[in-house]
């Protein structure tokens, strides 16, 4: 009996040392976590170059293709720093469909990127480039990027030939698009191709603006269109 208590209370004690050793491990773990997101954070904070800006989405993007993802930026304490003002490192046209959470997949966070989000990307209307103008003259952001992506709805639609709506907008929306892809209007199984080029038709009609054309020829800004793939999560500049 004296022999079968031994055992009991070596095996707990093995179970509180593997336990305790399991405790161990997650506290370093989770310190290294916290001084990965401090480390990406001050990068962030620092960036005043279009090549840190580039470096900066490229890395946070490499981070979420890998799903290790550190989420920079998510916490009640960003959110309060930022409530007074803004100052985003970068500013992204992005298409409005629901599968390009562009803070998430340059894994930013509160206050990183400005987003202006239309379906199909589209610039092409004093609206959206009222926002662009806004994002490169009062905000500053050192990168501006056009991200197209796969499967977008917008293009698909704009080179497909759709029975038309009265009722509706989306037909308008859709001829906006059109214009600026008509060499695949009704190549449906060129959808890739027009979604690059509608990227790059935004890219040269926000390039036409004298201030953006001053800011990148004085190397204080970068312009870029990228192709986001909704399967791989990988964003191609």
């Amino acid at each position: 009996m004296k022999s079968v208590k031994l055992s009991v209370i070596a095996a707990t004690a093995l179970m509180m040392t593997g336990c305790a050793s399991e405790t161990q491990r997650q506290a370093e773990n989770v310190k290294v976590n916290v001084e990965k997101v401090q480390g990406v954070e001050a990068q962030l904070e620092a960036v005043a170059t279009p090549d840190e800006a580039m470096a900066r989405l490229i890395e946070g993007n490499a981070r979420y293709v890998a799903d290790s993802c550190i989420n920079p930026h998510h916490n009640q304490k960003r959110v309060e720093a930022t409530a007074p003002h803004q100052a985003p490192f970068a500013a992204v046209v992005a298409c409005s469909d629901s599968r390009v959470p562009v803070e998430l997949l340059f894994d930013q966070g509160v206050g990183d990127i400005f987003v202006i989000r239309t379906a199909g990307n589209s610039v092409n209307g004093d609206l959206v480039m009222g926002s662009v103008d806004y994002a490169v003259e009062h905000l500053g952001v050192k990168a501006l990027i056009v991200l197209g992506h796969e499967s977008c709805g917008g293009v698909t639609g704009a080179i497909s030939e759709v029975e038309k709506d009265d009722d509706s907008k989306i037909d308008e929306l859709l001829s906006v698009i059109r214009e600026d892809v008509k060499p695949y209007v009704g190549k449906i199984d060129s959808l890739d191709a027009a979604v690059k080029m509608n990227a790059n038709a935004q890219l040269e009609r926000i390039m036409k603006s004298k201030h953006v054309q001053t800011l990148v020829n004085d190397g204080k800004l970068v312009v870029k269109s990228a192709y986001y793939n909704v399967h791989s999560g990988k964003v191609e500049f």
